[in-house]
């Protein structure tokens, strides 16, 4: 097919169990662990939850926020135009991973100019809320490395705001998540914007379960689209050695009707509930790290770097490959975040 594009990614390491030979993946290592004594911690313990938020609000008020006026910007246009149809067709789109290519660091410098609208909590660059999640989880999970990193990375998926990456508005990258396919819990942060989403009238979509069976596991069920399930993609696309507990917060981190009001349950299995353990303990990190109080970028960069790079070491390297070419492009980045275009030929030799 002619413009047609065949797309690798190699991304999150931690460590390294893979790299692709020719058409075929070698396994090199073992997936990245959890401590067996790491415990996901009560909201009680450890990060000291504070009482106001950088404006001096109650966090997550979206009623009396000084960003009030933005956030309700964000929402409507996201509750109105988040069908299952969108959410399918654009999540197809994106599975595609063909707009750019970078390393971590340079996604994450992305950010550094971009402000999340949807939220009520925090005005500063984005930048500076993933070294303070990550900071934060760090200094309560000194030898967890997988949580830091997954701290740093959880919203990286939002570089789609910019024109590398398609130009999204705020409404198809921030915000809580929700399913789609089945009912609008009530639970869900300005609900009556959903009656005029197409979807809120189907009656193939609009039951408790909808297209869904009970039981059914949050994997098999469609979310909202943006920067969660974005992100969750790449890592996945790579064959990333991330714990599914870090996948799981990576992709779930902004579903708040399940991890906070306790809504959706039904759709869980029994992995999901295990694993909602850890993104409730992230959540913490998430929601309450965000402050006025910037990190020093400069100083703290050297460790995530080291952490991005520690486990590609000499021959372990994270490799791009085009599978119609009898050789391999291995990057000597060793840990490349890539979102990468490689050009590939038609039957008639055509790009």
């Amino acid at each position: 097919m002619t413009g047609a594009f065949q797309w690798y990614l190699s991304l999150l390491c931690l460590p390294c169990s893979e790299f692709l030979s020719g058409n075929k993946m070698i396994a090199v290592e073992n997936q990245a662990l959890v401590s067996k004594n790491a415990i996901p911690k009560e909201a009680s313990d450890g990060f000291t939850v504070p009482e106001s938020n950088a404006f001096g609000q109650s966090f997550r008020d979206y009623e009396a926020s000084v960003r009030l006026s933005i956030v309700e910007n964000t929402y409507p246009l996201n509750h109105i135009n988040q069908t299952y149809d969108f959410v399918k067709r654009t999540r197809e789109e994106y599975a595609k991973l063909n707009k750019a290519e970078m390393s971590i660091w340079e996604a994450i410098e992305l950010l550094d100019s971009f402000v999340d609208e949807s939220d009520p909590d925090l005005d500063e660059p984005q930048i500076q809320h993933l070294l303070q999640s990550a900071e934060a989880i760090r200094k309560d999970y000194p030898n967890e490395d997988w949580l830091h990193l997954t701290a740093l990375i959880h919203d990286l998926g939002k570089v789609l705001f910019h024109s590398k990456f398609g130009s999204l508005p705020q409404w198809a990258v921030t915000g809580d998540t929700h399913p789609v396919g089945c009912a609008f819990d009530e639970s869900i942060v300005y609900h009556k914007y959903f009656k005029e989403n197409p979807d809120y009238n189907n009656p193939a979509y609009n039951t408790k379960l909808g297209i869904y069976s009970e039981g059914c596991g949050l994997e098999n069920v469609l979310m909202s689209w943006g920067h969660d399930d974005y992100m969750y993609m790449v890592a996945k696309a790579n064959g990333t050695t991330l714990p599914p507990a870090a996948l799981f917060a990576i992709r779930y981190h902004s579903f708040y009707p399940l991890h906070k009001e306790g809504a959706y349950q039904y759709l869980m299995n029994e992995e999901d509930r295990e694993n909602l353990k850890w993104v409730q303990t992230f959540n913490k990190y998430d929601l309450y790290s965000k402050s006025n109080v910037r990190i020093d970028v400069e100083k703290v960069k050297p460790y995530y770097e080291s952490l991005i790079k520690k486990v590609c070491t000499s021959a372990k390297f994270c490799a791009l490959v085009i599978l119609n070419t009898f050789f391999s492009l291995l990057k000597l980045d060793f840990f490349f975040f890539l979102f990468a275009v490689l050009p590939r030929k038609d039957s008639d030799g055509n790009p």
